[in-house]
């Protein structure tokens, strides 16, 4: 029988953010904040966030060996920018030193750039307090069907339920995720889960809006 835990990282936990940047690295690295490289995802969209309590990460194990992560927020609307005024110069610092370190990143600031930039048109869109799970990944030997056979564990939708139960205690109703809309097996999930979808676009590229009704996802539990 696999012994699972699935622990809130602390600002204080350095082994648990070097850990969650390291899957955020091996599992995430087609997103555009991975492409300014590991200091970046760790400083400025881990600790920073987690340190502003804007944001909360939460580590899966299985058997004390990492497993997979979310990440999420009841301030969707608003935490990219917010964090951005308030540590501008410290987000500058560290891109300087990802640029130095490979000046081939500066492409993927442009990118990244975009991705931030097309998120201030969503203060249209609705306001906070607002769900949102920012990242959710799980190693793929977790989610075999020989592991879940054996183990009965369902990580990525644990997961899901975790962030959601957590933002319902917060006062939230509703959860929204931005996925890739050529991401099958994730959108086949949340469908399954009983998500609603809409088109949506991303700096340019056709994304899918998948959003929850908190209560009815509980529900389901």
């Amino acid at each position: 029988m696999a012994s699972q835990k699935l622990l809130e990282i602390s600002r204080q936990d350095k082994a648990g953010l070097d850990t969650i940047t390291e899957l955020h690295m091996e599992l995430l690295d087609f997103g555009p904040m991975a492409a300014l490289g590991p200091r970046f995802i760790r400083e400025i969209c881990y600790a920073l966030h987690v340190k502003d309590g804007t944001l909360r990460v939460a580590l899966y194990t299985v058997d004390d060996e990492p497993a997979g992560f979310v990440a999420y927020t009841n301030q969707s609307i608003s935490f990219h920018r917010d964090s951005l005024r308030r540590h501008w110069p410290y987000t500058i610092w560290t891109l300087l030193v990802s640029l130095v370190q490979d000046p081939r990143r500066l492409i993927a600031l442009i990118r990244a750039l975009r991705t931030v930039g097309s998120r201030r048109s969503e203060q249209e869109l609705a306001h906070d307090p607002l769900g949102e799970v920012v990242c959710v990944a799980v190693r793929p030997e977790f989610l075999t069907t020989k592991f879940v056979r054996r183990t009965g564990l369902r990580i990525s939708e644990e997961l899901i339920r975790y962030a959601a139960e957590k933002l319902r205690h917060m006062g939230v109703d509703k959860m929204r995720m931005i996925v890739d809309d050529d991401n099958r097996p994730v959108l086949f999930l949340y469908h399954r889960l009983g998500a609603s979808f809409e088109d949506y676009e991303q700096a340019g590229e056709p994304k899918v809006h998948v959003w929850f009704d908190l209560n009815d996802l509980l529900a389901k539990t």
